[in-house]
Parts: structure tokens; sequence; C-alpha cells
């Protein structure tokens, strides 16, 4: 049943950051509504990224345009499917990011015995 609500729920929590209406509802119809026409309060990110080449990938923690054979593969498992995909950060921050974590793992076994 398709009804359109001009109050937010009783037991809605998150509103926009106008304060009229619900986040959910703000983000969904923003650009029909007449009372959001022209609000400029919420913003989403760019689904896509300028400037990437078929067969690369950007890192998000280092910010590089790196070709795919620079990812870890992932299998991501839900339910009975598997999914194969890349992992998000390159080799080389997963790698950084490892061998600090080791090192701190290693100070504290020291200072342990």
């Amino acid at each position: 049943m398709n009804i359109y609500h001009t109050e937010p729920r009783f037991d809605c929590e998150k509103f926009a950051p106008c304060g009229r209406i619900s986040l959910h509802k703000c983000r969904k119809y923003k650009g029909r509504l007449d009372e959001c026409r022209g609000c400029t309060l919420v913003h989403r990110k760019a689904k896509t990224i300028a400037g990437t080449e078929a067969g690369r990938k950007v890192c998000p923690h280092c910010g590089r345009s790196l070709p795919l054979h620079r990812f870890y593969n992932r299998t991501v498992r839900c339910g009975d499917k598997e999914y194969r995909c890349l992992t998000s950060w390159c080799k080389m921050c997963m790698s950084e990011v490892a061998a600090e974590r080791n090192k701190m793992e290693d100070d504290s076994r020291n200072i342990n015995n």
C-alpha cells in the first residue's frame, strides 16, 4: 500500500538538517518534494570517480589509481552464494598496516615477558 505521509513517524529519531522531515525521506525525495526543492543541506558522495581508466582502481587509503593486479582477491560469502571481488585497499597499504600492527604486537609481547 503506497501512502504518502506528510508527517514523520512517531518513532523517527533521525531528521534532516532542516528538522522538518526524516533523513530517509529527505534523501529519497529530495528533488521531487516542493518543500525540499532547492535544499542544499544533504549531499551524497559521487558514485563514480572521474579519471579512472578501465582495468584500474583507486585505493581509498592512499588515493592512487593502480592496476587491478595491485589489489588482493577477496571472496565474500552470503548464505549459499559466493562473490569474488577485490579488496578496497591496495596491497602496499595493507602491507604497511599489517607491518605496523605486527610491530605493536611484538612490542607488547616483549613488554609482558
